[in-house]
């Protein structure tokens, strides 16, 4: 798949909320996620490789977490990187942020190999 592809199915498959099939499908077996900040208190580091990490760190978050709206904009490509905006209204169960409605929009940038997913890096502020 072209790097287009790639972004064109994750963009289906994480607007539909499957989230979890996205990580099985599109990241490669070694890929890795880097978070804007890290964060007190979070049972994750800031960066996180290897998809099955990736994968009981999405599990973890779907459990723990109250989602209550969400969107992903469409992605733009460049080369073998695309970006897409995200937004999501949640109330985490733990952490810092425990049991507060928070809004947060991030600007995600992901690089693909080959036709995997390799790395992803997060650009966010948050408005709670």
């Amino acid at each position: 798949m072209s790097t287009q592809d790639v972004a064109n199915r994750f963009h289906e498959l994480v607007s539909s909320g499957n989230f979890r099939e996205t990580m099985v499908e599109l990241y490669a077996d070694n890929a890795r996620h880097v978070e804007a900040v890290e964060m007190p208190d979070m049972p994750y580091p800031r960066i996180l490789e290897g998809k099955d990490k990736l994968l009981d760190m999405s599990d973890h978050w779907e459990k723990t977490n109250e989602v209550h709206d969400f969107s992903c904009a469409k992605p733009l490509v460049n080369g073998d990187q695309f970006i897409c905006e995200m937004m999501i209204d949640t109330t985490p169960g733990e952490g810092p942020m425990a049991g507060q409605r928070m809004k947060m929009t991030e600007q995600c940038l992901y690089t693909v190999t080959g036709d995997k997913i390799s790395e992803a890096k997060f650009f966010y502020g948050m408005d709670c």
